[in-house]
């Protein structure tokens, strides 16, 4: 009897703990050092800037990923974990102020192979900007400017936008 118990309970351990095969392959894909190759805002690809093109992501097989870029001369560092097939989550630097906290962002992954990782989210043009999303983006000047022009720059952050982030690994 006291075999069936532990053969019971190595059998439901086994079963409770099985993961789908396709989550651990794209797990297994994803650690290495990423460049962001493209990015693309609402179909239309933009040309990346000096800073956007030295963007470099390292995942680390312990959950852990590493975000440098010469755009600020700062090494951001935050977690990762890849969920239900198709989704990575990140924590990444949102402003508050003049500090950064750390802040989870979802993205939908769209393809992930030994060396290309496709990305996309949708989010608000207001909260891309307070959200380092690979790239800083300074905070809206708005002195000297008329109401009208205020107005139109606080339409323009209530818009949503899809992006998507292209990364081959180096």
């Amino acid at each position: 009897m006291r075999n069936y118990n532990i053969l019971f309970t190595l059998l439901a351990g086994l079963l409770l703990t099985g993961c789908n095969a396709d989550d651990n392959l794209k797990e297994e894909m994803l650690p290495g050092y990423w460049s962001q190759v493209a990015i693309i805002i609402d179909e239309q690809s933009i040309e990346l800037s000096e800073c956007e093109q030295s963007v470099r992501l390292l995942f680390e097989r312990n959950g852990i990923y590493r975000l440098y870029s010469s755009c600020d001369n700062m090494v951001r560092a935050g977690t990762w974990l890849i969920s239900d097939d198709k989704i990575l989550d990140l924590t990444m630097d949102r402003r508050r102020g003049n500090n950064y906290e750390p802040y989870p962002v979802r993205f939908t992954i769209l393809e992930i192979s030994e060396n290309n990782l496709e990305i996309r989210i949708r989010t608000f043009v207001d909260e891309r900007k307070r959200t380092v999303m690979f790239t800083p983006i300074p905070p809206d000047d708005l002195t000297g400017l008329t109401p009208e022009e205020i107005l139109e720059i606080e339409f323009y952050n209530k818009q949503l936008k899809t992006y998507i982030y292209r990364f081959t690994k180096n």
